[in-house]
């Protein structure tokens, strides 16, 4: 886990040590079990579960969670009992085998679920009756999901027998996953190995049938002790091997079973993955493994309860499921013991900092305020006290950049607030910026937006003249350039393209009623006459054409958040994607030059992107 250690002298919202938010998804806490809202539609923040056990996402966004004897699934605000008993868990009758659709279904303490990536078919290990069952994909709230029995003979005591998938024989059946050919693993708990199933067979593909130990090795060679869950990473299944306290690895291309983690650990119960980062749910805590680094990522080793709140000052009492899901960027865990089911951020909240240009200037002086906040924020709100001021070239109070001028003398206060998904933070600065009145000609000076763009990108000119400046003129050699976006050299604050490459020389004179400043920077822009076209980014990343048209296309975009902002910083276009190839319709965005910037797996990039139509 990473601290941020915020300075005791900056004027925060508040200070100390930031970490990953532990929110209360769905359920309302209480202990023991039996417990239960009996009805199929429920509001996820009130519905009652009973021991929740394990927890998947499936292909459109919906969480599942295997309850005592039933399956739910939350979307939104809703918690809908898709499959098994809809009364009261401890009642006669309510734990059996039955496949039938919807609440007709029964299930004796079904455990962990898995989700086909092609089919979106869910697929659940049923503890009590030693056996692997299947629900229909979900098709609407008015067909119910009708419940299989996939593999396993149905009985109250476990056995061990590979075979057909009606004759096969499991013991503890806890964790699933699912390839995308159907392939099934299996974690066959009490019987101490890996099994799986495939073309209607169940076979033994690691571990040694009822002997628990610590061995690596090929096949049955290998040992494992109570392997809790299992994950698919490729064409590695990773193992939480709970009696051996480890991570395990088998390799599917020849079932070599070897360590990865055998220290640290407690308990492991399940196991997801953000980029290379593994995130692994014990009893009381989920851990982080990364560049072979093992960290404590929320809760606590050894302190059970119930605390929403920041990294290790989280309290849980029992995780048993763990799943990462993608298009919420969050982290969710089934918390059996308060019967709840938990969310975590996998980024730290953002610390609140920014900067000014220049926090002592004259009255209608540009100022640019820049959200120097880390951790990623997603959220921005400026707020300007008094609310005498005037927002330029395009700025909105929800940018990470403005562009201010002030309109009377005195002091202002600066506060932003930023935000993502774990959490807020805010910087509040009183008199932070100084207005003086203008008694001298104006001292000229500009900045570019972008001092190093390509043939036909737009930038912008922004004047930083002193002294408040009641005209200006812009002037640029060679003249091979463009005003845009209806300026012109007399602007404050033009926009120009560049139609070939070349290094240009920009002059400013800025003049009041005390007389006129001029500013020149030689070769003071320098433009790519080759411009873009295809571009690759740190994170594998690619998007093409570019310039583009109608469409853009971004490659290897699976889980990536893309976003498009205009020449002024205002966002435009937004996917959060959730397959590899990504198509952005610009067709009604007009033409010009645009910002696109990448969040995925943790890392990320940028680009200027050219629209002409």
């Amino acid at each position: 886990m990473r601290y941020i250690l915020i300075s005791l002298l900056t004027l925060c919202s508040s200070a100390g040590v930031w970490g990953q938010s532990v929110q209360t998804h769905a359920g309302l806490a209480y202990n023991g079990s039996g417990s239960y809202t009996g009805y199929r539609t429920n509001k996820k923040d009130s519905v009652l579960f009973s021991a929740p056990m394990g927890i998947e996402v499936d292909t459109a966004g919906r969480l599942y969670v295997s309850n005592e004897h039933n399956i739910f699934w939350i979307s939104g605000n809703t918690a809908f009992l898709a499959a098994g008993y809809a009364l009261d868990p401890t009642e006669p009758g309510a734990a059996d085998s039955k496949d039938f659709a919807g609440s007709q279904a029964r299930f004796s303490r079904p455990a962990g679920l898995a989700i086909h990536p092609v089919t979106n078919e869910l697929f659940v290990a049923d503890l009590d009756n030693n056996q692997i069952r299947k629900m229909e994909r979900f098709i609407n709230v008015g067909t119910q999901q009708v419940v299989s029995t996939f593999a396993g003979v149905k009985q109250l005591n476990g056995a061990y027998l590979d075979g057909t998938n009606a004759s096969a024989k499991f013991n503890q059946p806890v964790g699933v996953a699912v390839a995308s050919n159907g392939d099934v693993y299996v974690a066959d708990r009490a019987n101490h190995c890996i099994r799986k199933i495939s073309n209607g067979n169940v076979t033994t593909i690691a571990g040694s049938p009822g002997n628990a130990g610590h061995t690596n090795g090929t096949g049955t060679a290998a040992k494992f002790s109570a392997p809790y869950n299992v994950y698919l990473d490729g064409n590695t299944l990773l193992v939480a091997d709970y009696g051996n306290a480890a991570i395990r690895k088998i390799d599917l291309s020849n079932n070599s079973v070897t360590d990865l983690i055998t220290s640290g650990l407690f308990g492991p119960k399940d196991l997801c993955k953000i980029g290379n980062a593994l995130y692994i749910a014990e009893e009381l805590c989920v851990k982080r493994y990364e560049n072979s680094t093992l960290s404590l990522f929320v809760g606590s080793n050894s302190q059970q309860g119930y605390v929403n709140g920041d990294g290790t000052s989280a309290r849980f009492e029992n995780i048993t499921g763990i799943v990462y899901h993608s298009k919420h960027n969050l982290i969710y865990v089934v918390d059996m013991g308060n019967n709840v089911v938990r969310s975590i951020s996998p980024n730290a909240r953002p610390v609140c900092s920014f900067t000014a240009s220049t926090t002592t200037a004259t009255k209608g002086q540009t100022i640019i305020l820049t959200s120097t906040s880390s951790n990623l924020p997603e959220v921005y709100k400026w707020t300007i006290t008094p609310s005498t001021y005037t927002l330029l070239n395009g700025s909105t109070l929800n940018d990470s950049l403005i562009y201010v001028s002030f309109d009377q003398i005195g002091t202002y206060a600066v506060k932003l607030y930023v935000s993502n998904s774990s959490g807020p933070d805010s910087l509040n600065k009183n008199n932070y910026i100084a207005i003086s009145s203008v008694t001298a000609s104006p001292v000229a000076d500009f900045m570019a937006s972008k001092t190093t763009p390509v043939v036909d990108e737009v930038i912008s000119l922004i004047d930083l003249s002193t002294n408040t400046p009641t005209s200006w003129k812009w002037r640029i050699t060679p003249a091979n350039f463009i005003w845009m976006n209806g300026t012109d050299s007399t602007s404050k604050i033009p926009n120009v393209k560049f139609t070939n490459g070349n290094n240009f020389t920009i002059t400013l004179l800025a003049t009041n009623a005390e007389g006129t400043g001029q500013k020149t920077k030689v070769d003071y822009i320098k433009v790519n006459g080759t411009g873009l076209f295809t571009t690759k980014f740190q994170n594998n990343l690619m998007v093409y054409p570019n310039p583009a048209n109608e469409l853009l296309v971004v490659e290897d975009a699976m889980d990536a958040q893309i976003v498009l902002y205009d020449v002024y910083g205002r966002e435009v276009l937004r996917l959060d994607s959730d397959s590899d190839i990504a198509e952005l319709n610009i067709s009604g965005l007009n033409a010009g030059t645009y910002t696109l910037t990448f969040v995925k797996n943790g890392k990320y990039s940028s680009c200027s992107i050219i629209i002409n139509h």
